[in-house]
């Protein structure tokens, strides 16, 4: 072979693969048609029937592949949503974990101001140093208030795609959060204003806030004031109910986190 011959060969144009197979399909397309119309002049009945039987299940059969095909993709869009909302998820109640320990703790320092001023109250006032009287009386009013991360849940619940969550036992934890927090919070605020209302009344009544003033501070009297044993005794009682309701709620975030860690890894 000269070396003319060779670069007419190599010069020869390639076909796509793609093209070949349009063609190939095509070619089929054609050959049924033919198929058909031979049966029709033949009028060949029968065999036209078990030909257009055979048709119509062939077309029945593309079909229900292609619906497969589309439910399959669906079903694999949502599962890489509901990853990425577990992640979000995990990500706030980590951190309503966190700011739920230090509630608890700032809630315990209160119980303790309590328990400290109901052992006052059983010594002679005149014995009693009425600064620590009057510290811890201030300190009555450190209350504790959770205020939790909630947008990847609210975006869950609002957008209505809470059952992308296919873990029935976090779903249903999921859903009942909101409920559970509120009724915290409803006993944060009883203790709140419960404190404006009978608290800071009798303490601004006792207590000189002005170190230069010549009125002088009147702390050691509470001692002897049987309404302002009573508002101790009541705050520090809702105060260790409260505390009580925060380790519930901790509980719950740690049983969420465990499933969602389920789910993360499963996948």
């Amino acid at each position: 072979m000269n070396y003319r011959n060779e670069l007419v060969i190599n010069l020869k144009p390639r076909i796509p693969k793609t093209i070949i197979s349009v063609q190939k399909h095509t070619f089929m397309i054609a050959f049924l048609r033919k198929t058909r119309r031979q049966f029709l002049a033949k009028q060949k009945m029968s065999g036209y029937l078990k030909y257009a039987i055979g048709e119509i299940i062939l077309v029945v059969a593309g079909i229900l592949i292609a619906l497969q095909i589309n439910t399959w993709n669906e079903h694999r869009k949502e599962r890489i949503l509901e990853q990425k909302m577990l992640r979000e998820l995990r990500s706030d109640f980590r951190y309503n974990q966190v700011e739920l320990k230090r509630n608890i703790e700032k809630a315990t320092r209160l119980v303790k101001t309590g328990d400290s001023l109901k052992v006052l109250f059983g010594k002679d006032a005149s014995l009693v140093n009425p600064g620590d009287i009057m510290r811890l009386t201030m300190r009555l009013s450190a209350y504790a208030t959770f205020d939790p991360s909630n947008g990847a849940l609210n975006d869950l619940i609002s957008s209505g795609k809470l059952n992308l969550v296919t873990n029935d036992t976090l779903r249903m934890h999921l859903s009942r959060w909101f409920g559970e927090l509120d009724d915290v919070k409803e006993d944060e605020k009883r203790l709140i204003n419960f404190g404006d209302r009978e608290l800071n009344p009798i303490r601004l009544e006792a207590i000189n806030y002005n170190p230069e003033s010549r009125l002088g501070n009147q702390s050691s009297a509470l001692l002897e004031n049987r309404k302002f044993e009573n508002i101790v005794m009541y705050m520090t009682k809702a105060a260790r109910y409260i505390i009580e309701n925060y380790k519930y709620l901790d509980t719950e975030i740690s049983l969420m986190l465990e499933e969602i860690e389920k789910e993360i890894r499963a996948q």
